[in-house]
């Protein structure tokens, strides 16, 4: 098994929320954080903390390079400026050439996004997203 780079990875999103993954054509980073709860289960009278999970969230970050005609990164944009409560799907593939490892998915809300722009730099998005319930698919 080979290790893999930013170079087999993809970012997909879905506006619609219908499954149907947009490629975002250029992401410059992504990240994103799947989070358990520690729940403290220690009783009256023992001498050693317990635990037990609790609650699970998903979120994540990125950044995107702005080509207006990407879109898949318009859509992630507009997400946020449209007066819509529809949830948006996305999906990020760690290896595009396999089947179905190292993918995860889910229903999301973007919740940040903007521009950033420097005299002789690419204009870039910074992206941020929760996602809502359940995140599909495998490591």
């Amino acid at each position: 098994m080979a290790v893999r780079t930013g170079a087999t990875a993809q970012l997909g999103f879905s506006a619609a929320g219908t499954g149907t993954y947009t490629t975002i054509a250029k992401v410059r980073g992504i990240t994103l954080n799947i989070n358990r709860d520690a729940l403290e289960t220690t009783g009256i009278g023992e001498t050693d903390r317990t635990y037990a999970y609790g609650i699970r969230g998903t979120s994540g970050s990125g950044t995107l390079l702005y080509d207006s005609s990407d879109t898949g990164t318009t859509a992630i944009i507009n997400q946020v400026l449209a007066a819509t409560e529809t949830l948006s799907t996305i999906q990020l593939k760690l290896d595009t050439g396999a089947t179905s490892s190292g993918t995860i998915a889910g229903s999301v809300l973007i919740t940040a996004t903007g521009a950033s722009v420097s005299v002789g730099d690419l204009i870039t998005v910074p992206i941020s997203f929760t996602i809502s319930g359940k995140p599909t698919g495998s490591f």
